[in-house]
């Protein structure tokens, strides 16, 4: 027989597991259904303020410092403003996490950054200016053998149980899908840096 203690890690267990299959499940709806509401003029610069105020409170984000350099002159895309919410979320929190995983650092420093450059070429290229967002923390950066593959659906690096593998690849489905692309590469001094490059809207 079972102890009271016994019986209450078990279903601890047992409520995780289902929590993690939820999300799952959440994450391959996000994947693969449309969105209802469709893509409009959405201002990034006004997403990026609202996430701001919500990740303030997240206990993820204690002792880290969240600078903003929003430099676009102009910040209009053509986007659905909940999914771009969401992908904005997504990076910050990854970014959050790795910064979480060093055991002794300097504080932890996570910036987001817009830009704008003219006629980018890269995976897909733009007619006319694309606005650029940025993510760059002070983490421990991705490892070079694996960087090619953390937009792939199911990768991940974290413990079995503790990621899902698909939040980088819904972002990358989703940014895809407005017409953008997103890259990832690791800063000389250390950290990663993940850009998302969107037409402007005209």
């Amino acid at each position: 027989m079972r102890t009271g203690n016994e019986r209450a890690e078990y279903i601890t267990r047992t409520e995780n597991e289902i929590n993690r299959i939820n999300t799952v499940i959440r994450q391959l709806l996000d994947l693969s259904r449309p969105s209802a509401k469709g893509t409009t003029h959405t201002s990034v610069h006004d997403i990026i303020l609202d996430i701001t105020d919500v990740l303030k409170l997240q206990p993820l984000m204690a002792g880290i410092q969240l600078d903003l350099e929003l430099k676009a002159g102009q910040d209009v895309v053509m986007a659905d403003d909940g999914q771009l919410r969401q992908v904005f979320l997504n990076l910050a929190i990854n970014a959050a996490d790795a910064i979480g995983s060093m055991e002794a650092q300097e504080k932890g420093r996570l910036t987001i950054l817009t830009g704008l450059a003219d006629n980018f070429e890269g995976e897909k290229s733009f007619d006319g200016e694309a606005l650029i967002i940025t993510f760059k923390d002070n983490g421990p950066g991705i490892p070079d053998e694996l960087i090619g593959n953390i937009f792939d659906p199911f990768f991940t690096t974290k413990e079995p149980g503790k990621g899902t593998g698909l939040g980088l690849s819904v972002c990358f489905m989703i940014v895809e899908s407005f017409g953008g692309t997103i890259k990832a590469e690791n800063l000389v001094n250390g950290g990663a840096c993940l850009s998302i490059y969107l037409p402007l809207a005209q």
